[in-house]
């Protein structure tokens, strides 16, 4: 969910934040400062796992951080468990539900913005729904985020979302959604700590997650497949301007033989008045290096 971001800061960064291959290996905490990440107002925190050896890198990954739209993910496990036979239906009744004031999912719309999105979203199926609100297909980024309140309204909301997580696995209870995309004023957002979004990650790469059938499970990797990555590369990233400044990578990479699991949440709580776009780029730049980095960790075998 970034809300007011540019999208020429987007543009700019998508060339480094999608590059592929493996980096030359270098000192994990020396890169970290390198990249400007400990400096004064960013908190960083991440899990890196590589299956049949462990956790491999850790910092904070049991504090929950705000996580932007790397959250859908888990929405859209939510979605899969319990409307899979769906798919393929049409939303009856988007557009009055993208009239102003007619539900509060929308509140953080403004009126020319849900006119666009009744006009983008008009008779799309839960499957369009879910490719547009993980990134796959084309959309404005109201869409993007208007798509996913359509999905959130479908499953009761973001408590109903939450419990039924936390009654999945355990491991899924640092995640937490308290409201819908573009419900954010800089008083939080929906949150998650690196340590569940790695579980979610390892369940989905396994192909263990509760409640979710095979197809089910095909469905929500090609939501994830990064097509524009050499390496088999699932992910959802997340990104919020300007208070928090949030940049989230999470997800996973299948090897020949093993798979790494990382999440990687870079935040400025309290960014300064007004919002310094310099400090953001260097946020965005130094997780997106930091996720490509997870790669030099996975051993040469």
């Amino acid at each position: 969910m970034h809300r007011l971001l540019p999208r020429a800061l987007l543009c700019l960064l998508l060339p480094t934040a999608l590059c592929g291959g493996a980096p030359a290996a270098t000192d994990w905490d020396k890169e970290i400062q390198r990249l400007g990440l400990e400096r004064p107002g960013i908190q960083l925190g991440y899990e890196v796992v590589i299956e049949g050896k462990g956790i491999v890198k850790s910092r904070a990954a049991g504090v929950p951080r705000a996580a932007a739209s790397a959250i859908k993910t888990a929405i859209a496990v939510d979605f899969l468990c319990a409307h899979a036979t769906s798919l393929d239906d049409v939303l009856q009744g988007s557009e009055s539900l993208l009239e102003p004031g007619t539900h509060p999912a929308m509140s953080g719309f403004t009126r020319d913005e849900l006119a666009q999105c009744r006009t983008e979203l008009a008779g799309k199926t839960y499957r369009d729904l879910l490719s547009i609100m993980m990134g796959r297909g084309a959309a404005s980024n109201e869409a993007y985020n208007a798509a996913c309140n359509l999905i959130m309204i479908k499953l009761g909301g973001p408590e109903s979302i939450t419990r039924r997580l936390h009654n999945m696995d355990p491991a899924l209870r640092g995640i937490v959604l308290n409201r819908y995309m573009q419900q954010w004023n800089g008083d939080g957002d929906n949150q998650a700590t690196p340590e569940a979004l790695v579980s979610l990650y390892r369940m989905t790469a396994s192909g263990a997650l509760p409640g979710l059938a095979p197809d089910e499970m095909r469905e929500l990797r090609s939501l994830l497949r990064r097509e524009d990555d050499p390496e088999l590369l699932f992910e959802k990233e997340g990104t919020l301007f300007p208070r928090p400044m949030v940049r989230v990578r999470a997800g996973f990479i299948e090897k020949p033989d093993g798979c790494l699991v990382y999440a990687i949440m870079g935040e400025v709580p309290e960014p300064s008045a007004p919002a310094s776009s310099d400090l953001f780029l260097e946020l965005m730049r130094g997780v997106d290096k930091m996720a490509v980095e997870c790669r030099s960790l996975y051993p040469n075998r």
